[in-house]
């Protein structure tokens, strides 16, 4: 049978407290349920800091998210502190460049960095139109803000799909999943089996925020949770090669089912 949703949480929370990972702190590092908490707070985020969400999405784009947490700093540098002022006169083929260097790059990059003066053209229109960047990605629930800014016509920007559109808006506070291979195959049947088959990012999007809703957890902080509990650079406890021998979820989980009968 199926594991209930506050069971889930509860064990992915008990697995990672076994092994000894900080779970609290990884949480906070993240800064994505902090941010949704500043919002919760009736906190605004200024028109740099939307620009910085942006740029954090794009980089994140198929590779690993520990080496960028660790060169923030250098990041911050090369971007200006995100100024938006600084970064439209900046040389993008030299942006490119220096994050490549600090290992900070994707196979994308160079078109990422040449994609962002169209972008903020992108973000001054939406100003322009809404009074500001806040007013927009409220406007409207995270599922469809995403799939204009991903795949839309009149906001559509260079380079975000949906996917990574939904990690921008986590960025600024918006309570979302982002659905990537660790969170789709996670659900997938081959492992708890929320969903038959690999499933699409849409159902990925909705299976979390039921179990969210049931459980009755932040949706933000489940799918930190679930990442977390995945990524290779984290406590990697489901990812490709699963832990299921550390992992209290086995006995609900058809891959450490099928290791236990092995």
């Amino acid at each position: 049978m199926r594991i209930g949703s506050i069971e889930l949480v509860n064990k992915m929370e008990a697995t990672l407290r076994k092994i000894g990972y900080d779970l609290e702190q990884a949480i906070h590092d993240l800064g994505q349920v902090s941010k949704s908490e500043r919002r919760d707070r009736g906190e605004s985020f200024s028109t740099d800091e939307h620009l910085k969400g942006l740029i954090l999405a794009m980089l994140s784009n198929q590779r690993p998210w520990g080496p960028i947490a660790k060169n923030m700093d250098k990041i911050a540098d090369i971007f200006f502190g995100f100024q938006l002022d600084k970064i439209k006169k900046a040389d993008k083929k030299e942006l490119a460049k220096k994050l490549k260097d600090i290992k900070c790059g994707n196979r994308f990059i160079d078109k990422q960095m040449e994609s962002l003066d169209y972008n903020i053209g992108v973000f001054e229109q939406i100003e322009l139109d809404y009074g500001s960047l806040d007013h927009f990605v409220v406007s409207d629930s995270p599922d469809n803000i995403a799939r204009e800014l991903g795949k839309g016509r009149k906001y559509k920007l260079k380079q975000i799909g949906y996917t990574l559109a939904l990690e921008y808006l986590r960025n600024v506070g918006i309570p979302a999943v982002k659905p990537d291979l660790h969170i789709r195959r996670i659900i997938g049947d081959e492992r708890l089996n929320f969903c038959k088959g690999y499933p699409s990012e849409n159902e990925a999007v909705k299976t979390l925020e039921t179990i969210a809703k049931e459980a009755g957890v932040h949706l933000t902080y489940l799918d930190n949770l679930m990442w977390l509990f995945c990524a290779v650079d984290y406590a990697n406890i489901c990812g490709s090669e699963p832990k299921c021998h550390l992992c209290e979820l086995r006995y609900h989980c058809n891959t450490g089912l099928s290791k236990k009968a092995v």
